[in-house]
């Protein structure tokens, strides 16, 4: 295998340039005629540079972290997606890392990122990363950590969120919009995010002159289709006169058709219904009516700001809000 002293001799530089045009952020600067022969020669001699010395010397890899709930949860794995697209044309690579709100994958996950020297993290501001420490744990590693999605937002960080109350508000009034006045929630209990749609949905409903009624609202142990299902099928039982659910995501959205499908109730004629986060809302039958939470712009405004930190530029922190967008299909 060629060693950088092998490159070197072939193009008749010093190990230096040749360090200096493989680590172009060094602020080295080598001319365009040398650059070329160094390139040559790597080329010829089919020369790999030790990215693991590389890291030593420099404190940090060429990798950030994505830390999430888990990416069984469509949202994001599309999140996932759209960053890794991003850390590609940055010549990045990306960890993934689910947490499964578990505290122990936490730890180790932490350990991990700091032990391997990531460059930085984006993170799902969930209650396991808080309660574990997590962002503080990086921080004193002098890594930057850019909060994304999730209803949190963390003073002496970077954060990139989604104005939920917003999102649950519009969802709920386009319900209200199409003649329904007896509207259920369903959502995820010790959920902050499930809370600010909450709001928003409460909000919709006193803007319309209607009682809330509690017996209308009700939260599970998780995000899956199965839980929807499950949740629908409570609250069908429980409060018959419904006409309408709004769902805190697009999955368990998806649970809740299937209950009425199975319930031989017609959607959205019997039962109207919208989800929230655009991620299978094309794939159910019928397409279910969501509210759209431009990852791909988030996820450009975030990985903006985190190489902007890695590069050690200096700037107040900052909290931006992303609008949700309704998306209007068959389901409603």
């Amino acid at each position: 295998m060629a060693t950088i002293k092998d490159v070197a001799r072939k193009a008749g530089v010093s190990v230096a340039t040749v360090s200096a045009v493989i680590n172009r952020d060094s602020g080295v600067n080598v001319s365009a005629e040398l650059t070329e022969k160094v390139e040559k020669a790597i080329k010829k001699m089919n020369y790999r540079p030790n990215r693991i010395a590389r890291a030593l010397s420099r404190k940090e890899t060429q990798t950030i972290a994505y830390v999430v709930p888990t990416v069984n949860n469509d949202f994001f794995a599309q999140m996932a997606h759209f960053i890794e697209d991003k850390a590609f044309e940055k010549k990045y690579g990306v960890y993934l890392c689910n947490t499964h709100s578990r505290l122990d994958r936490v730890d180790l996950y932490m350990d991990i990122l700091i032990e391997n020297k990531v460059a930085g993290v984006l993170t799902t501001l969930t209650w396991d990363i808080i309660e574990k420490g997590f962002i503080e744990s990086i921080q004193e590693e002098n890594i930057p950590i850019v909060g994304l999605a999730g209803a949190r937002i963390i003073e002496g960080i970077d954060t990139i969120t989604l104005n939920d109350v917003q999102g649950g508000k519009i969802a709920t009034e386009h319900l209200l919009q199409k003649g329904h006045e007896r509207i259920g929630f369903i959502g995820i209990e010790n959920s902050k995010t499930t809370e600010v749609r909450l709001t928003g949905y409460k909000q919709a409903l006193t803007e319309a002159g209607l009682d809330l009624d509690e017996r209308y609202i009700e939260v599970g142990r998780n995000f899956s289709r199965e839980e929807g299902y499950s949740l629908a099928e409570k609250l069908y039982q429980k409060c018959p006169e419904i006409t309408a659910i709004f769902a805190y995501n697009d999955i368990m959205a998806a649970g809740v058709i299937d209950r009425f499908n199975d319930l031989g109730r017609s959607i959205p004629d019997e039962m109207a219904v919208v989800g929230y986060d655009n991620s299978i809302a094309s794939y159910t039958r019928p397409k279910l009516t969501t509210m759209d939470l431009s990852k791909e712009k988030m996820v450009e405004k975030a990985m903006d700001v985190l190489f902007k930190r890695i590069a050690r530029e200096e700037f107040e922190f900052s909290h931006k809000k992303i609008s949700p967008r309704l998306i209007i299909k068959e389901s409603s």
